[in-house]
């Protein structure tokens, strides 16, 4: 069935053929852009002429037998159905035509003299022919006819002025005549020029509703499907028809996505025609938006006018617009059909017609890396400088991908520079994938080559992988040559020598370097007060500074964890949960995802030391989730620290049996974070009922804690967990000698306060305990941890109990379920009038939610992105993002990871549920 927008067309030649029926000769030219419908419309006049009764003498050019002589006419008269006399005749007058040509010569110019009875003889039998029946002569893709068959047409043409003979011939529209003389020779007498347009969204809509099933217009996921195609396709019908065909097989358009079928067809247009297209259309897709008419000529390896004149072809046929793809499927088509050494040999071509040309640093390293092969010279340069910029925009993923080709073929001296900067990106993405190039880095670390960050990154890199020979051999080279670290660097190196030890010998040794009159140090040493828990104004004002100062890769993570703890034990917990959003984002935003997982896991620690021991496995769960298992190094002890105490207070005793199990570095147990990871274990086992496993963890615990001169409860308070042990074997005096040197000690914050006061009461004498524990809730109550101070309440409501205050006691342990619900839940802990010793009135309810502000709340409670609940609930994303605000107005939230909390405060059971479901 003839196109819609091509009926006129089709009109235009059958009337033509019954003016020829009534002894007029007529000659029509076909035109269009490629895949037009030219032959489809040529098809269908055919058909019509046959019903008519005309004879038919058919004919296709194609660019391969562009040189076979008389090739045109050859076809016309063979499989035409002629008498066999007239067979005979055509057959001895076509082979001494081609004979005659001269092949050297082109367009119609190439014919001989002496061919000239032959082509008289052929003309003569067409038009003896017409005295019997009409004859129709159609010639498909002229413009590749030979010159010979072109010489037939223009003397037939001459001729046949009153002969019923009808000659359709169809060509590419193109800005320039491929055969100009026969043009001018064909148009010089009355003929009919009837050019193909492409499709209109009429045209377009016409053709969906022909196909059943792809007219709906959700199939293009918009209201005007019609507009969609048209908009993609230029109104190509090939092309329009090839998504057709996807819209049916359930692969709709898009603005970024098309369908096999649509990239097929685009390749099958570009194949069409002469190589040069093809080449033109490939340099188009290799430059994208760098193109200009000059890179791209060559690029395709021809001139800038010709490559012009080929953008002209592809803007006609619906493939470019304004000079690039019109839609990235098509792009990404052409791209995709390339050999792969093509690719990269066109790839590397463009990289040096761009740097020529001064192109931005960026793109001409784009392309050096998608030629997959670099040379020395200007292109390593180039990508070093590109990678700068790169992780000066906070791009590290961009800044690894023009690093890492550019290592192989750069010099020596060229070398440890990017393996420098390579390193530090890796590091900030993945830092055991950072191991493979550290090498080079410590080789140069002893020949004294390194300098400032780059040697401050040595001793860094190898404690945070547990290689303590080669941190000590590096602090040993900077104690001797402390002019390699400026103050920031040495400042730097202190902190985190202490992150990772603690308050050792290497601290000694990374301190050498510092000047006490700059301000770095004076920040370093105010930080350094976290190791003795004293948490004065100066540590919180040095930290705070840090936070507002530090940026990913500008300063070592550890330094930023050191100011967030100190925040957080100091009793700041809301600005260190701010600090962490912030910082988190930032380093999302920058693509820092160590800083990420490492101020993750901070988040999971404050949760979990408010009691929000579900929101605190999220986190760590998170956290964990961002790095594999081998880039956390040592530092893996920290996350999983907070899972193990946080599902052992969920009773999830499989989950931690499955975390118990996980291989860690034994390197991690010479490490603070080894410390976290042996007291969570030590209260993991305890929770399990393994008293004898616990009590060697917590003695193991204080063991390290104390030969390193960092025995400070709020960073483990082990004792308590060893005096619940003994109280457990029975053994209430040693117990009570454990938490009267814990409370020795400088407790630092109340949370660790409050939690050795209930294990003393636990110890103490019956008549004692009320006292102990009314004190130990006041300061758990303060703290904000809703675990302890659950079971502060209800240790407190069992020794009321035993001292016969039945009332009070029955009304705390009411509060203490509350609280443990709450604690379990993560909902908000429930007011006490303390000098009532009652529970208050409980806070009105939240406004409910609607059904689709649940369903949306409770997904991302889950962990899932806007996007992914998009297509969960078959809704926008703007649609989500309208339901959260809504949300977080209604309740009163901040962010997203209060939604688990706030929505178990709703409905009692359904964190839990959840959380559960995961494990």
């Amino acid at each position: 069935m003839v196109l819609s927008d091509h009926r006129g067309a089709l009109a235009e030649l059958t009337a033509l053929l019954a003016e020829c029926t009534r002894g007029a000769g007529r000659f029509a030219l076909v035109s269009g852009g490629l895949a037009s419908g030219k032959t489809e419309l040529l098809q269908q006049f055919q058909r019509h002429a046959a019903d008519a009764g005309a004879l038919l003498l058919t004919a296709a050019g194609a660019p391969a037998e562009r040189t076979l002589q008389a090739g045109i006419v050859d076809q016309l008269f063979h499989g035409a159905g002629l008498p066999p006399e007239i067979a005979d005749r055509i057959s001895h007058l076509i082979t001494p035509f081609a004979a005659t040509v001269d092949e050297s010569a082109s367009d119609v110019r190439a014919i001989r003299h002496g061919s000239v009875r032959a082509v008289h003889e052929m003309c003569g039998i067409v038009l003896e022919l017409t005295r019997e029946r009409p004859v129709v002569i159609c010639v498909d893709d002229v413009q590749f006819a030979d010159s010979s068959s072109l010489q037939f047409l223009l003397y037939l043409r001459r001729r046949m002025g009153s002969g019923r003979v009808l000659v359709v011939l169809t060509e590419w529209e193109q800005p320039r005549l491929t055969l100009p003389l026969f043009h001018g020779e064909m148009t010089r007498r009355p003929h009919h020029r009837i050019r193909l347009a492409p499709l209109s969204e009429a045209g377009i809509a016409d053709l969906l509703r022909e196909h059943a099933g792809a007219g709906d217009a959700d199939a293009a996921d918009v209201d005007d499907p019609a507009a969609v195609l048209h908009r993609i396709t230029g109104g190509n019908p090939m092309l329009v028809r090839a998504m057709i065909e996807d819209m049916d097989a359930g692969r709709p358009a898009g603005p970024e996505r098309v369908g096999p079928a649509f990239g097929r067809a685009v390749l099958e247009c570009l194949h069409r025609w002469e190589a040069g297209l093809l080449e033109v259309a490939r340099a188009v897709a290799v430059l994208g938006e760098d193109r200009t008419p000059v890179l791209v000529g060559r690029l395709a390896g021809t001139t800038p006018e010709a490559a012009e004149q080929v953008a002209d072809v592809l803007t006609a046929a619906g493939l470019l617009v304004d000079g690039r793809f019109r839609h990235p499927g098509a792009e990404a088509a052409v791209l995709d059909s390339m050999p792969g050494a093509e690719r990269a040999r066109l790839h590397a071509r463009a990289a040096e017609l761009l740097y020529q040309r001064g192109a931005a640093t960026a793109v001409v390293a784009d392309h050096l890396v998608a030629a997959d092969r670099v040379s020395a010279g200007w292109p390593v340069a180039v990508l070093r400088i590109a990678a700068e910029q790169a992780l000066m925009c906070d791009d590290v993923a961009a800044a690894v991908r023009y690093l890492e080709p550019a290592l192989p073929a750069a010099d020596e001296d060229e070398r440890l520079g990017i393996t420098c900067v390579l390193v530090h990106a890796l590091w900030r993405v993945n830092p055991a994938a950072a191991v493979v190039h550290a090498a080079p880095l410590r080789e140069a670390m002893w020949e004294g080559r390194l300098r400032g960050r780059d040697a401050m990154s040595v001793v860094q890199h190898a404690l945070w992988n547990g290689d303590e020979a080669t941190a000590i051999r590096a602090l040993d080279i900077l104690k001797a040559r402390p002019e390699l670290l400026d103050a920031q660097s040495a400042a730097e190196l202190r902190i985190i020598c202490q992150w990772v030890h603690g308050l050792g010998a290497a601290t000694a040794m990374a301190s050498n370097a510092e000047s006490d009159a700059d301000p770095w140090v004076a920040a370093a040493q105010a930080l350094g007060t976290f190791w003795t828990a004293e948490f004065c104004a100066d540590a919180t004002a040095s930290a705070e500074h840090i936070l507002q100062s530090c940026h990913p890769g500008d300063m070592a993570l550890e330094v930023v964890l050191t100011a967030l703890l100190i925040l957080v034990h100091g009793g700041h917990t809301e600005r260190a949960e701010r600090w962490c959003e912030r910082l988190a984002a930032e380093a999302a935003r920058s693509g820092a995802v160590t800083w990420q997982a490492l101020i993750e896991v901070i988040r999971a620690d404050i949760a979990l030391r408010c009691g929000e021991v579900v929101v605190a496995v999220a986190r760590a769960e998170t956290a964990l989730g961002l790095l594999p298992h081998q880039g956390w190094g040592v530092s893996i002890g920290y996350p999983l620290a907070v899972l193990l105490q946080a599902n052992s207070v969920l009773g999830r005793h499989r989950v931690v049996g499955e975390l118990m199990r996980l291989r860690v570095p034994d390197a991690m147990f010479s490490t603070v974070c080894g410390l976290r990871y042996l007291n969570a274990r030590g209260h993991a086992n305890l929770t399990a009922g393994r008293v004898l496993a616990a009590i060697s963890d917590f003695q193991n615990c204080g063991t390290r804690m104390r030969d390193w001169g960092i025995d400070l409860p709020v960073l483990a308070a082990w004792r308590c967990g060893l005096a619940e042990a003994n109280l457990l074997l029975g053994r209430p005096e040693v117990a009570r000698e454990l938490i009267r040197e814990q409370m020795r000690l400088p407790a630092g914050d109340r949370r660790t306060r409050g939690t050795s006061l209930r294990v003393m009461a636990a110890a103490g004498e019956p008549d004692e305990r009320p006292a102990l524990l009314r004190e130990a809730v006041q300061h758990l109550r303060q703290a904000g941890d809703r675990v302890e101070l659950a079971r502060a309440l209800s240790d407190l409501s069992e020794a009321l109990a035993d001292i016969g205050e039945h009332g009070q006691s029955r009304e705390l342990a009411r509060v203490a379920a509350e609280e443990t619900k709450a604690s379990y839940s993560g909902a908000l802990p429930i007011p006490i009038d303390w000098a009532a010793g009652e529970a208050a009135d409980p806070p009105d309810e939240p406004p409910a939610l609607s059904d689709s502000e649940r369903r949306v709340a409770e997904l991302a409670a889950q962990g899932h992105t806007n996007r992914e609940i998009s297509g969960l609930l078959y809704i926008t994303v703007s649609t989500v993002e309208q339901h959260l605000t809504r949300v977080y107005r209604k309740l009163g939230l901040k962010s997203r990871a209060d939604l688990p909390r706030r929505l178990a405060h709703l409905t009692g059971t359904t964190s839990t549920r959840a959380y559960e479901a995961r494990g």
